[in-house]
């Protein structure tokens, strides 16, 4: 296993298309009204926001909950609260991007000429995780398929050799096929079904 957490953290925000080449982050650490603090908030080329919960190991249901009660917080977020958590995100971890606004961040990484006219009309649910107890994924697999709710878990393994470090990734369910961009390479390249 990874020996933080926040190493994983570190990597996905750098470069969130190793889980989801889809999403853009707009949060980090982003605490809830509730004040839980949700790991990484992302969004995708429609506006609808991805809620990513990370453990660097084995995962049990409780992480289910979680990331449904993040869910119901995500869900109540209005287009200026979207925008004041990325203005909070760039004043914390990225002060050099301080001037950037939602738009110009978004238009760059989807390749597009301009947002939706609104945010947040759906939200995807992601599990981070080293393994998922049997129970735990029995439970994804249940509200995914028969409930239509649009949670998933992707595990991730690292490896060391010498001073190099790898990731290798698998997801629960196969990941839908939501477009990055309206036919542009985004840089990272597309999920090989693997």
């Amino acid at each position: 296993p990874m020996a933080a957490e926040a190493r994983l953290e570190d990597i996905l925000e750098q470069n969130i298309a190793i889980a989801a080449h889809h999403l853009m982050i707009i949060g980090r650490q982003v605490r809830t009204s509730f004040d839980k603090i949700v790991d990484l908030l992302a969004m995708d080329v429609e506006g609808n926001l991805a809620i990513i919960e990370l453990k660097r190991d084995k995962t049990y249901r409780d992480i289910v909950s979680q990331v449904l009660d993040y869910g119901s917080w995500v869900r109540a977020l209005r287009d200026e609260d979207v925008a004041r958590i990325f203005h909070d995100y760039l004043a914390r971890w990225h002060t050099d991007r301080q001037a950037t606004s939602l738009n110009e961040d978004f238009c760059a990484r989807f390749k597009v000429k301009a947002m939706p006219e609104e945010l947040n009309g759906d939200h995807e649910l992601i599990i981070v995780a080293g393994s998922l107890d049997p129970s735990t994924e029995r439970i994804v697999t249940s509200l995914a398929e028969p409930h239509d709710v649009n949670i998933n878990a992707v595990f991730f393994r690292f490896f060391r050799d010498g001073d190099r470090e790898y990731l290798s990734r698998v997801w629960l369910r196969e990941p839908s096929a939501v477009a990055a961009e309206p036919g542009d390479d985004t840089g990272a390249g597309a999920w090989n079904g693997e």
